[in-house]
């Protein structure tokens, strides 16, 4: 019988009580025993830098995406003012009789 996916399965959905807590206690203190102290300092000590890693990890995603946004903002902004220019530069040369414009015709919606 193992018991691994039925204590991992457990410890994700939160499921113990008080009882279950109690008895994991007791099961610590005897295997660990003097120990006992100098383990949870460790373990203290892994999950602090475990939550430090984390944070840095989620200030630097974060960096990432505001940079990659503001380099979007800024394309979709430059390329407005490019296509601005662009037709205003051809409504100017649309005087000349060489050159030949074409527009789309105009959408009509369905009369009921």
């Amino acid at each position: 019988m193992n018991l691994v996916p039925e204590l991992n399965t457990a410890l994700l959905l939160g499921m113990f009580d008080p009882g279950s807590m109690v008895l994991i206690g007791l099961m610590a203190v005897l295997l660990f025993g003097g120990d006992l102290p100098k383990m949870a300092r460790k373990f203290g000590k892994h999950y602090s830098e475990f939550q430090r890693t984390v944070g840095a990890f989620k200030k630097e995603v974060s960096s990432v995406v505001t940079d990659i946004t503001s380099e979007i903002n800024d394309t979709s902004s430059t390329s407005a003012k490019k296509s601005r220019s662009t037709s205003s530069s051809s409504a100017k040369s649309s005087d000349d009789e060489d050159e030949v414009e074409t527009t789309a015709p105009k959408f009509e919606p369905p009369k009921k």
